[in-house]
């Protein structure tokens, strides 16, 4: 049997479940938002089944792929070193898994491998997305760090990604074999697009501080009970529907 009043709540998910309600009196009476209740359930589904949906894009997955490769390329373009961290944490309210600390710890960092100089550059102009920052934020009350970054880097596609782009782009352009004149051209051109190594590794990262922010961590775990009472709530209801 889950305790209800113990869950705690990932960094990732605060992006969803701070959202307010559209409509002003439902505001106004603290009630949850649609977006957060559906957020609750997918924990809700999580927590009581094992049941987690993982979305998985091609951007996503060379992510992954290449945490470690933007991580030394943040290093270089610093002078400092940053380390991964494999290690995921917990207290009272939340937890989470930052990707990365500074050699003294005192600062924690998300990095972000852009897929394609196109969405890596307009990230000079745009203002962090709430959601990293509650989810850093959060990450500063697991760790003590006094601060941290988003970290966009723009490193080359590894082979396995570019190999399979290339095969998608053979099959779309429907051409008699690979050997096709206008197929090498294009995954030429392709190829271009997804590796970056003429370029300055100075010019490849965007460095984004996001200051710790008191107010918005006490507003997550004061937020917490609600949260946690709502998810009771709701698996009293669910369970009602299969009396004993």
């Amino acid at each position: 049997m889950i305790d209800f009043s113990k869950i705690k709540f990932r960094a990732s998910s605060w992006g969803l479940l701070l959202t307010e309600p559209k409509e002003k009196g439902a505001k106004e009476k603290g009630e949850l938002s649609e977006t957060t209740k559906k957020e609750l359930i997918r924990i809700y589904n999580s927590e009581v089944y094992g049941r987690k949906k993982d979305i998985t894009t091609a951007a996503m997955d060379k992510g992954r792929q290449c945490e470690e490769e933007s991580i030394k390329l943040l290093s270089v373009v610093d002078g400092k070193l940053y380390y991964k961290n494999d290690e995921r944490m917990e207290n009272e309210w939340f937890t989470g898994h930052p990707d990365l600390f500074s050699e003294d710890k005192q600062e924690v960092g998300d990095i972000k491998s852009s897929w394609e100089l196109d969405t890596f550059m307009p990230k000079l102009i745009e203002e962090p997305d709430k959601a990293y920052v509650a989810q850093l934020n959060c990450y500063y009350s697991l760790t003590g760090a006094q601060g941290g970054f988003l970290a966009y880097c723009l490193v080359s596609a590894p082979i396995n990604i570019l190999e399979s782009e290339k095969k998608s782009l053979l099959w779309k352009m429907n051409v008699a074999t690979e050997y096709s004149p206008e197929y090498i051209k294009a995954a030429q051109e392709l190829e271009n697009l997804m590796v970056f190594e003429d370029i300055d590794p100075r010019e490849r990262v965007i460095k984004i501080p996001i200051p710790r922010n008191e107010e918005l961590i006490q507003k997550m775990k004061d937020k917490v009970p609600l949260l946690r009472q709502w998810l009771k709530d709701f698996n009293q209801k669910h369970m009602s529907l299969y009396p004993k």
